[in-house]
C-alpha cells in the first residue's frame, strides 16, 4: 500500500502519526490479533507446538496492545471480543508494517523487498521489470 493512502486514512481518522518504536509496537499488536484470529478459525489444523506458538504471539500482541493503548492520539477499535477475519488482520499488519518502515526509513517495505529480490537475482533482476 502506498504511504500517501495510509497518511490520508490517518488524517481522516484524526490519528497521530506514530514514531518508529510505536509503529513497531502497533505492528506487534496486530500480529497478535492475526495469530488469535488464525487460532479461532484453524486451531484444529495445528500441532500442540504450533498452537502454543500462536498462543504466545497472541499473548505478546496483547502486551504490545497494552503499551500502545496508552499512546496519545491513537484510537483502539478492536476490543478483541469479536474474532475478526484473517484478511482484515493481515491488512492491519500490512498497514502497520508500512507505517513502521516509513517512520524509520522514509521508504516502503515494497521498495525494500524489490531491492532485495533484485540483489538475490543478480543478472536475472530484469525479470522483475514490468
Amino acid at each position: 500500500m502506498n504511504i500517501e493512502t495510509i497518511q490520508s486514512y490517518y488524517n481522516a481518522r484524526n490519528l497521530r502519526w506514530p514514531d518508529a518504536k510505536d509503529a513497531l509496537l502497533f505492528y506487534l499488536s496486530e500480529v497478535g490479533e492475526l495469530a488469535e484470529a488464525y487460532l479461532a478459525h484453524h486451531a484444529g489444523d495445528l500441532t500442540e507446538e504450533e498452537t502454543r506458538l500462536f498462543e504466545n504471539f497472541t499473548h505478546d500482541g496483547l502486551m504490545a496492545d497494552e503499551i500502545v493503548s496508552r499512546v496519545p492520539g491513537w484510537i483502539r477499535n478492536n476490543d478483541r471480543v469479536r474474532k475478526e477475519s484473517i484478511s482484515k488482520e493481515v491488512a492491519d499488519c500490512e498497514m502497520m508494517l508500512t507505517v513502521f518502515m516509513y517512520s524509520l526509513t522514509q521508504s516502503s517495505p515494497d521498495q525494500a523487498l524489490l531491492a532485495k529480490m533484485k540483489e538475490k537475482l543478480g543478472d536475472k533482476a530484469s525479470l522483475l521489470e514490468g
